[in-house]
């Protein structure tokens, strides 16, 4: 079982969209659930009210274990992959889905607001690697093609982090500003989900 946590202190960065396409994505070939930190439960309604059939939980990681129970998900092997969407603003979701995670996975928008908070989650995933150096992230790129001065100096400072910034770019378009609640029909987050699994 592979667990992915989608991850950054901002919101609005598209955390919850990542999720619930890449969920869509990975369940055409494999076994997936989705635990969703946030309490507005943004994933969960997602995918509830799109009857997408994929099993997800509101999990409330104020009063329950997270490690321990991704330690039961491993054991029992019900699944082959987790996504784990996590709240804004806060950096302790952040820190433990990152200490469960074996890919962590940063949507960044286009634009001087979003790559202001870039260092905070930056912090963070080092922070976790340096406990578990196997801990993998990347930076994806998002509200893309719409700006291409802006774009490359969201790219630019995404660089500066270190973490690998992918060649998959979600752009701004109607499809995914209206997908909220629906079947994810994208095929950006195909791409995304391959370049992350090479």
């Amino acid at each position: 079982m592979k667990v992915y946590g989608v991850v950054n202190v901002k919101g609005g960065a598209g955390k919850t969209h990542a999720v619930v396409h890449l969920a869509r994505e990975a369940s055409h070939t494999r076994r997936v659930a989705v635990l969703d930190l946030d309490p507005t439960r943004q994933s969960v309604n997602w995918i509830e009210l799109a009857g997408l059939g994929i099993p997800a939980l509101a999990f409330d990681i104020k009063q329950s274990d997270l490690e321990a129970y991704v330690t039961q998900l491993r054991q029992e092997a019900d699944f082959d992959v987790i996504l784990i969407d996590t709240p804004a603003n806060d950096r302790d979701a952040a820190l433990e889905t990152l200490m469960v995670s074996d890919i962590a996975l940063v949507p960044v928008g286009v634009g001087t607001s979003d790559t202001g908070m870039l260092g905070t989650t930056e912090r963070q995933i080092k922070r976790a690697q340096q406990m578990r150096p196997a801990l993998k992230a990347f930076i994806l790129i998002n509200r893309a093609r719409f700006a291409p001065a802006r774009e490359r100096d969201t790219v630019a400072e995404a660089e500066k982090t270190g973490f690998p910034v992918l060649n998959a770019r979600i752009p701004l378009r109607g499809e995914y500003q209206a997908a909220a609640g629906k079947v994810p029909v994208g095929l950006h987050y195909g791409e995304v989900w391959k370049e992350i699994n090479k």
